[in-house]
């Protein structure tokens, strides 16, 4: 599918439908990337997660990421929270997208994902967070720290720029420095979470250098709805890359699961 752009949360959104000829009787699903990533970056696996589900799916670069708008200012803590409560609802608005819909995030997507459900439960009918953060912990921080490294010495940069262009460093440095700021250390979504009352399935791996187990267990005690984990072992931070099969089949049950209820 071609790459359009749409003006939303003032600014201009790369976007690409996925599987157009999905059944209409769904819900769209939302795919959300991670926190250096963008749409090119899933590849085919959205295609595949919606033939596998017969789901119409849209996947789009947030603002400051791939083909969309670049960033041109510092961020803040709460652009998670704008993401997820502001950005893309004015985007479903936009495209004309009504009703319930899905989510499926990756990492901040995740994290956007949760918002967006905390915010408008109405309009979520369930969510797929993969390696989500609902709280900064010190893992988080030496895995940060341990990318500026990898980026000052050129090989990750060099990767980046393959998809955010003349925008990656500006990218980067904004992600990195709002994490790093000593002053949001306790920067938190739990009382967020207790808003959400749509099923949540959440998907960690036990050797993510950027989170720990303790994100999935916060979303379980604190979110309102069904809420389900799925841990896998000597896995990383992308399960949907390294455990492309097992996220696939684990998320057509949890869809499955959603239809029923």
């Amino acid at each position: 599918m071609k790459t359009f752009i749409v003006e939303a949360g003032g600014h201009e959104i790369a976007c690409e439908w996925v599987n157009k000829e999905g059944n209409p009787n769904f819900p769209y699903v939302i795919f959300l990337h991670e926190g250096l990533g963008c749409k090119k970056q899933w590849k085919r696996f959205p295609e595949k997660f919606c033939k596998a589900n017969d789901l119409r799916g849209l996947m789009y670069d947030r603002y400051g990421y791939g083909g969309s708008e670049a960033l041109r200012e510092e961020r803040t803590p709460d652009f998670l929270k704008r993401e997820g409560c502001e950005v893309l609802p004015d985007l479903l608005n936009k495209l004309g997208i009504s009703g319930d819909i899905l989510l499926f995030g990756h990492s901040d997507g995740g994290t956007i994902a949760l918002f967006f459900a905390s915010c408008h439960p109405e309009k979520t009918a369930g969510l797929i967070a993969i390696a989500p953060h609902v709280f900064l912990e010190d893992i988080s921080i030496r895995g940060i720290s341990d990318s500026v490294k990898a980026f000052e010495h050129g090989e990750l940069e060099k990767k980046l720029r393959k998809h955010h262009g003349e925008k990656t460093r500006a990218m980067f440095e904004g992600w990195t420095r709002v994490w790093l700021d000593k002053k949001n250390r306790d920067w938190n979504m739990l009382e967020e979470l207790e808003r959400i009352t749509s099923p949540v399935l959440i998907i960690q791996g036990d050797r993510d250098n950027y989170g720990s187990f303790g994100q999935v267990e916060n979303i379980l005690e604190y979110a309102s709805g069904p809420s389900y984990a799925l841990y896998i072992k000597n896995c990383g931070h992308f399960p949907h890359v390294e455990f492309k099969n097992t996220i696939l089949r684990e998320s057509k049950t949890f869809f499955e699961t959603i239809r029923k209820l």
